[in-house]
C-alpha cells in the first residue's frame, strides 16, 4: 500500500437526470482507494445533497477527504451527454475552490483536469508541486475540457509547467489533438519529456496506449470488451498506471533517475489498460477494486 495526495475538482455527473460522483481527480482518488492505497483528496464541495453524495462515495472507496474542503456554495456538476457509441460530452456548472493546499508526506502527489488548467487554481497547485518533498512522486493528467478552456496558448502554458514539475504525465489522444494539432504521437510525448517528465503516456481508447521514456517506447492494445460508456475510463487508466508504478520497481527508478526496464513499463501499461477496460463495461465512472483488476489481468495476460 502506498500513500497518495490527490488535488483537484470533485463534482457530480448528471446522467439521465441522475447524479453520480465524478470529476477527474476524484475518480483517480477513488480508483486508487479501491486498489488498496491510502488516499487523501483535497478538493472543494458544497454542504448540500450532492456534496454528501460525494463524501459517501469517497468513504465507500476508502478515500479520505482533506480538512476544509466543504463550503456553503453548491457542489459543481457536469451534465453528461452520451452518443450512441457510449462516448461522453459534458456541460459544466462549476462552483468550487481549492484552499489551504500544503505539502504532505504522501509518497505520491497527483492532479489534473479542470483544477490544473483553470485560472483560479492552476497557480496554487503549481506552487504545491514546486514545494513537493524530494521523495514524493508527482503525476499529472491534463484531461482537458475544451468547453471550459481559455485561449489555447494560455492553457498550454499552464499545462507545460506541470510537465516540468511531474515525473509522470498521461494524456489522451483527444487532449493532444486540442493542444498540439498536427503533431504525431512521438512528437507530443517527446515534447513532454523535454520539459523534464520521466514518463509520458498517451491513451487512444480502443486502440490502446503508448508510453515513452528517454530510452524506451512501449505500446499495448486495449482489452477487447463490450463498452457501456467511456465515462471515467481515462481516470481508471491513470489510477491503474499509478497503482502499477507504486507496486513495482518503477517507483524508485522514476524518483532516483534509475534504469527502467521495458518489461516493467509494459506491465504498467497492461495494468492501466485493464483498469480502463473494466470501467468501460459499466455505466459511469466506476473503477475496479483490487480483486477485480487482478482477476482481469489473470484472464487476459
Amino acid at each position: 500500500m502506498s500513500t497518495f495526495q490527490v488535488v483537484g475538482e470533485a463534482l457530480v455527473d448528471i446522467v439521465n437526470s441522475v447524479a453520480h460522483p465524478g470529476g477527474s481527480p476524484l475518480n483517480v482518488a477513488v480508483g486508487l482507494g479501491r486498489l488498496g492505497h491510502d488516499v487523501t483528496l483535497q478538493t472543494g464541495i458544497g454542504d448540500d445533497e450532492n456534496g454528501r453524495r460525494i463524501i459517501e462515495h469517497l468513504r465507500d472507496s476508502n478515500v479520505h477527504l482533506a480538512q476544509r474542503c466543504v463550503s456553503d456554495g453548491p457542489t459543481g456538476s457536469a451534465t453528461v451527454n452520451l452518443t450512441e457509441y457510449g462516448d461522453a460530452t459534458y456541460e459544466f456548472d462549476l462552483n468550487w475552490s481549492l484552499d489551504a493546499l500544503a505539502p504532505t508526506d504522501a509518497q505520491f502527489l497527483h492532479t489534473g483536469s479542470i483544477a490544473a488548467f483553470s485560472k483560479q487554481s492552476a497557480s496554487k497547485i503549481q506552487e504545491l508541486f514546486a514545494s513537493s518533498p524530494a521523495q514524493q512522486l508527482r503525476s499529472f493528467d491534463p484531461n482537458l475540457r475544451p468547453a471550459l478552456a481559455e485561449k489555447r496558448r494560455i492553457v498550454i502554458s499552464r499545462l507545460e509547467k506541470f510537465y516540468a514539475l511531474s515525473h509522470v504525465v498521461k494524456l489522451s489522444h483527444e487532449d493532444a489533438l486540442w493542444l498540439y494539432p498536427g503533431w504525431d504521437t512521438a512528437r507530443v510525448l517527446e515534447h513532454i519529456l523535454n520539459f523534464g517528465a520521466k514518463l509520458a503516456v498517451m491513451t487512444f481508447g480502443v486502440q490502446g496506449a503508448e508510453l515513452r521514456t528517454d530510452r524506451h517506447e512501449v505500446s499495448v492494445p486495449s482489452l477487447a470488451v463490450p463498452v457501456a460508456d467511456t465515462v471515467g475510463a481515462g481516470d481508471a487508466f491513470t489510477s491503474g498506471l499509478l497503482h502499477a508504478i507504486a507496486a513495482g520497481p518503477l517507483h524508485e527508478a522514476l524518483l532516483n533517475n534509475g534504469a527502467m526496464h521495458e518489461a516493467d513499463l509494459e506491465t504498467a501499461l497492461q495494468i492501466a489498460t485493464a483498469s480502463a477496460g473494466l470501467t468501460v463495461q459499466r455505466t459511469g465512472a466506476n473503477p475496479p477494486r483490487l480483486e477485480e483488476l487482478n482477476g482481469a489481468l489473470a484472464t487476459h495476460h
